[in-house]
C-alpha cells in the first residue's frame, strides 16, 4: 500500500487548488519523473540498511534521491520518454534488489512512536507543499516524490525490527510502483 500515490496524489490536488490545473499537470509530470528518484532512494536505502545503522541508511538513501532528483530536473523530457525510462529503471532495480538473510529483530515500540510517525510525515508533506510555488512545477513534482512515508516507515522499522524488515518493506513499496506510474501518467495527461 505504501507504494500507492497516497502522498503525491494529495500533493497534486493541493497544488491544483493553489496554483491551477495547468500547474498541477506540470507537477504531475514532474512527479512521474521524480519516481526515478524514489526508486533510487529505495534501492540505496535497502542496500545501506543491511550495512549501516538506520540514520546513516536514510541519509544515504536521501542523498541518492536528492542527487537523482536534481539531475532529472535539469533535463526536459515528455512523459512519453520519461515513462519508458522510469519502467526500465524499475525493472533494473527489481532485478538487482538486495537480499537479506538477517533475522528480523523484535523490539517493543514506545507509545509515542505512532504519533511521531504521523507528525513527521505531516511536517514533510506541508513543507513540500509550501515550497512548490517557489521552486516551479517540475521541481515541486520531483520534490514531492521524496519518499516521505517510505523514509519514515523505513527508519522506524529498521530501528524496531532490524534491516531485514526495512529491505522487505521497501521491496513491497517497489512492487506497487507500476500502479502509481499509471495513475500519475494519466494525471499528467489529463491535467493540461
Amino acid at each position: 500500500m505504501i507504494g500507492l500515490p497516497i502522498t503525491t496524489g494529495p500533493f497534486i490536488l493541493i497544488i491544483g487548488i493553489q496554483e491551477g490545473v495547468s500547474f498541477a499537470g506540470h507537477t504531475a509530470r514532474g512527479v512521474l519523473l521524480g519516481q526515478v528518484a524514489l526508486i533510487v532512494f529505495c534501492w540505496a536505502y535497502a542496500f545501506a540498511a543491511l550495512r549501516t545503522p538506520w540514520h546513516l541508511a536514510i541519509a544515504i538513501g536521501t542523498l541518492a534521491c536528492l542527487a537523482t532528483g536534481y539531475l532529472l530536473t535539469q533535463v526536459k523530457v515528455s512523459p512519453w520518454i520519461s515513462t519508458p525510462a522510469l519502467i526500465a529503471t524499475w525493472l533494473i532495480s527489481m532485478k538487482w534488489w538486495t537480499h537479506s538473510d538477517l533475522p528480523e529483530e523484535k523490539i517493543t515500540p514506545p507509545r509515542w512512536e505512532l504519533p511521531i510517525r504521523i507528525l513527521v510525515t505531516l511536517a514533510l508533506l506541508i513543507s513540500l507543499s509550501a515550497l512548490a510555488p517557489h521552486v516551479g512545477a517540475k521541481v515541486a513534482g520531483a520534490l514531492s516524490s521524496y519518499p516521505v512515508i517510505a523514509s519514515v516507515l523505513g527508519a522506524f522499522n529498521q530501528r524496531r525490527f532490524g534491516p531485514a524488515a526495512t529491505v522487505a518493506t521497501l521491496r513491497g513499496l517497489m512492487q506497487t510502483l507500476p500502479f502509481t506510474f499509471a495513475i500519475i501518467f494519466t494525471l499528467g495527461l489529463l491535467l493540461r
